[in-house]
């Protein structure tokens, strides 16, 4: 089972301040930016009852789970997504092992065909390599697997469904996307604050607050508090 087309992770750092080193590996060497988000900025829905999949009389059914995307999200293009029953486990922050393959080992156990998974599956897309401490790295994380890819034809998409789920190691397989796109509240646009790298142009500012002036006009576009303190490379 390839857990890497199963998790999917969006990789954050929850602290204030600013990193050099974080500006170096990350921001295009200091030219980039860096935007700051609530801790949960995600629109949120209520999964309850039966969904139809489309093109079938097949439903799949929740049961009061809460999700960051919609029923109708549920089924994408190429994938469908695993609601996870515990909110708290869709940002959490990174597990820094001296061993990753080592903890995946501890999680997760293989008996024959069957694979069982200690804790919460998402947990597998947070280990990383102790030497990363310093990131402080946080990840939201969503599960997939296989899904028939988006048609404009329902019946198609439904049977495309039915061949799938024949097949007994449908569940192991991982979704045909390489990512998945989820919705953020609509107000958190006019919130969010973009900092401008501490080697960033005046061409880049400029070309930046055009940018929030169309997509996120109340947004709130700062210098970098190491501007002016870092020599340029020669």
């Amino acid at each position: 089972m390839n857990f890497g087309q199963q998790l999917f992770a969006s990789s954050w750092v929850k602290q204030d301040g600013e990193d050099i080193v974080q500006w170096s590996m990350y921001g295009d060497d200091k030219r980039g930016v860096r935007i700051s988000l609530p801790d949960d900025p995600f629109q949120w829905h209520m999964l309850d009852g039966s969904y139809g999949i489309p093109g079938t009389d097949i439903k799949w059914t929740f049961d009061n789970v809460e999700a960051p995307y919609s029923a109708e999200d549920v089924f994408g293009d190429g994938y469908l997504l695993m609601p996870s029953i515990n909110r708290a486990e869709f940002l959490k922050e990174v597990s820094y092992v001296e061993d990753v393959a080592q903890a995946y080992q501890h999680h997760v156990r293989q008996e024959g065909d069957m694979i069982s998974i200690s804790g919460h599956p998402t947990q597998l897309a947070r280990f990383k390599w102790d030497r990363w401490k310093f990131q402080k790295e946080h990840r939201f994380v969503i599960s997939a697997i296989r899904g028939p890819q988006k048609t404009n034809d329902p019946m198609e998409y439904g049977e495309k469904y039915r061949e799938l789920v024949r097949d007994e190691h449908w569940h192991k397989k991982g979704a045909l996307s390489t990512f998945i796109d989820l919705m953020v509240e609509p107000e958190i646009m006019e919130s969010i604050a973009i900092t401008l790298g501490p080697m960033c142009s005046e061409e880049d500012r400029e070309r930046i607050t055009k940018l929030c002036k169309s997509y996120a006009k109340k947004a709130r576009v700062c210098q970098s508090d190491l501007t002016g303190k870092i020599r340029s490379k020669i």
